[in-house]
């Protein structure tokens, strides 16, 4: 068994390493496929298209909402509107996209509206959507807002080119909004965190989760997946962490704790992933294995986390909360074992 360790610094800044040897399959068994995967395809999708993958996901009233990246037959994306009564059968689809690229438009989404991440603000009652604005001039970060999933209002780009994989917190710190975002800088393509007093103007970007500098699953670039979630001990953000390999990559799902009071700084992260692909529809048509989590919820004692299957369709695991947090538990145990 390899030599895995987690790095946690316990809010104080000064990491320390202890080993998570006897963790690892369990670690690794922590999120189950559901059977009924994957639950949406192109063939359900009321459009012709070619995919369905990467959708946001939000719970309304005990409803599912999913905001799928549907990517039509000329490789253009479209955002839409999926409910569900539990989140995994009888899917009500509606027939017109919440937001399609206007090649007319002033807005650089012309060519696709992709990857969207969703925020409930409970201070204005509104759902913000962060996605992937695509156009010739490269992807760039865009935001709308919703009140009902029928119509959205567009604020437009936030962050220039190129930028993706943005996801906005649920609340405000020292009276600002913090967004994650993932920059490509030359090679280096790690998580940031801006700033912002009004959702419009971002800053104060600081990097929060960098590559792997070990070779690995999450050494060729890290990506947010869904809106992090407020827990006891601080946010959990799932993201995605690239591996490339001789014919492409490979996606696979892992997890940081973000400090609950100043987000920007990683309390702990786990060092393999929780999920990589190995069923039929986690691979592409050019065999590249693909799990891309972007949406995820607490319903009925389990985390849901939607993913990206393969590119090509949209699926479903699911973490129980109690396990997550015996597991918490094994590792605080194991970290003062550690240091006796």
């Amino acid at each position: 068994m390899a030599n895995n360790t987690i790095v946690d610094s316990g809010g104080s800044g000064a990491e320390t390493a202890f080993s998570l040897d006897a963790y690892e399959i369990k670690a690794r068994n922590f999120c189950i496929r559901h059977p009924n995967n994957p639950i949406l395809k192109p063939s359900d999708i009321p459009i012709p298209c070619k995919a369905v993958c990467n959708p946001g996901a939000v719970l309304i009233d005990d409803v599912v909402v999913l905001l799928l990246r549907v990517i039509d037959n000329q490789d253009r994306s479209h955002l839409y509107v999926a409910r569900s009564s539990d989140g995994i059968t009888n899917w009500k689809i509606e027939p017109q996209p919440l937001l399609t690229p206007d090649v007319n438009s002033e807005w650089y989404d012309n060519a696709g509206c992709e990857d969207p991440r969703i925020t409930f603000l409970a201070e204005t009652g509104e759902y913000l959507i962060t996605y992937v604005g695509a156009s010739r001039l490269g992807a760039c970060v865009c935001i709308a807002k919703t009140s009902d999933f029928v119509t959205a209002e567009r604020l437009g780009i936030v962050i220039h080119p190129y930028n993706k994989d943005a996801a906005i917190l649920p609340k405000r710190f020292d009276g600002k909004y913090r967004m994650l975002h993932r920059p490509t800088a030359g090679p280096l393509e790690d998580i940031w965190m801006s700033s912002s007093p009004d959702l419009l103007h971002w800053g104060q970007p600081r990097c929060v989760v960098e590559e792997s500098n070990k070779p690995g699953w999450d050494d060729g670039k890290v990506g947010t997946g869904p809106t992090p979630i407020e827990t006891d001990e601080g946010w959990l953000l799932i993201f995605h962490g690239v591996e490339t390999i001789e014919n492409g990559w490979i996606y696979r799902m892992g997890m940081v704790m973000l400090d609950k009071e100043e987000p920007s700084k990683v309390t702990a992260r786990w060092p393999y992933w929780l999920m990589e692909p190995h069923e039929p529809y986690e691979f592409s048509a050019t065999n590249r294995g693909i799990v891309f989590p972007s949406g995820a919820f607490v319903k009925d004692g389990a985390l849901f986390v939607y993913y990206g299957a393969g590119d090509t369709s949209v699926a479903l695991a699911t973490m129980s909360i109690q396990a997550m947090t015996e597991f918490r538990e094994e590792l605080q145990a194991a970290r003062k074992a550690n240091a006796m």
